[in-house]
């Protein structure tokens, strides 16, 4: 099946797997087990218990019964990073979001998700029945204590310290057995999805809710298009100011092409015509243009730009074929005024360093 559109937890599957086989994920502090989180309609919530107890369920149904909680701490923070209801041990074969009514996942652009909001840092795995019973023990709490009433935090914030502060299996009062299993939200309030992980039958193996802390794997068709919307205003800005002069003299539309690496990449963006090239050689580090290097090619000879400028005694302000940083889009801009304005003094200047090469006489 062709995979979403929207973000997936995809670092959960190396990290449920090694926890399945008895074993610990790079990344992985420790997996806390915080007890079983009761079902009893099938209908579950994830929440921010302490600021939106009312959220709605989501439209996917559980079957009832008790199943394992785990809270997986990644080592960087000793924060938790995903919390999994385990309905069974089977693989994952794909990631659904969970949605509630209303809500259509293809709608979603590339990396977006519905997820619920986090102000209290807290997050919580409910059937529906735990949460109403949570409201109403609130209620109640605040119709006897009146204006002196804080929050129900009060009442959760002695079972959170029993538990290291991290998790706790709370059963609010009038419950029959229902409960709600809250946790901290990984570095604390923000908005955070749920994942139905589905196995090869059919069947929802677990539910997870990612607190992005684990980084995820990045596609490298995903580097590419980041890399090519980095260059995209500079690629821009060449056509804008360098280009239109060359295709207006014979040059080829361009041809751009992209080399990515691990902290960002490289850009070839070359215009051609009869073997002759223009080009730009630009690297990218992190999410910006960090330089360039302006020349001219024929075969294996190069010609950086500023020296037919020299021969054709055109000034242009610059102090090499090399820029750094921002100051490509300056170079850009300064060569192309050159090239518009001067184009039939420069262009002799050009073949006067790269001449067309008559091609060589078959030896008989």
């Amino acid at each position: 099946m062709n995979e979403p559109r929207y973000a997936l937890p995809r670092s959960f599957l190396p990290i449920r797997t090694a926890h399945l086989a008895g074993k610990k994920a790079a990344g992985v502090k420790e997996v806390l087990h915080a007890g079983e989180i009761v079902i009893t309609t099938g209908r579950l919530v994830a929440c921010d218990p302490m600021m939106q107890p009312e959220r709605p369920a989501f439209e996917r149904l559980l079957a009832p019964g008790k199943y394992p909680v785990h809270l997986f701490i990644a080592k960087e923070g000793s924060v938790i990073g995903f919390a999994e209801i385990r309905l069974r041990s089977a693989a994952i074969d794909h990631f659904e979001l969970a949605t509630l009514a209303g809500q259509n996942a293809a709608t979603l652009g590339e990396l977006r998700f519905f997820g619920y909001p986090v102000d209290a840092g807290l997050g919580c795995f409910a059937d529906e029945v735990a949460l109403r019973h949570l409201r109403d023990a609130d209620a109640a709490r605040q119709k006897a204590q009146g204006p002196s009433y804080g929050s129900y935090y009060d009442v959760v914030s002695p079972e959170l310290r029993a538990n290291g502060g991290r998790w706790v299996d709370h059963r609010p009062h009038g419950s029959t057995g229902e409960n709600v299993m809250m946790f901290r939200s990984g570095d604390g309030d923000g908005t955070y999805a749920t994942y139905f992980g589905i196995d090869a039958a059919g069947e929802v193996a677990c539910v997870v809710t990612s607190f992005n802390v684990f980084a995820e794997p990045v596609s490298r068709d995903r580097k590419l298009r980041d890399l090519t919307e980095v260059f995209a205003p500079f690629v821009a800005a060449i056509e804008r100011d360098i280009g239109a002069t060359l295709r207006s003299n014979g040059f080829s539309e361009p041809n751009a092409a992209y080399k990515v690496k691990s902290d960002g990449g490289e850009l070839d963006l070359t215009y051609t015509r009869d073997g002759l090239s223009f080009q730009v050689r630009a690297t990218a580090l992190y999410r910006s243009v960090s330089g360039a290097h302006f020349r001219w090619t024929r075969g294996r000879a190069v010609l950086d730009v500023g020296n037919e400028h020299h021969k054709a005694g055109v000034p242009l302000a610059l102090p090499s074929a090399f820029a750094v940083g921002a100051a490509a889009y300056e170079y850009a801009a300064k060569i192309g005024a050159t090239y518009a304005a001067r184009w039939d003094a420069l262009e002799p200047a050009v073949l006067g360093y790269l001449p067309i090469k008559a091609p060589k006489a078959s030896k008989r």
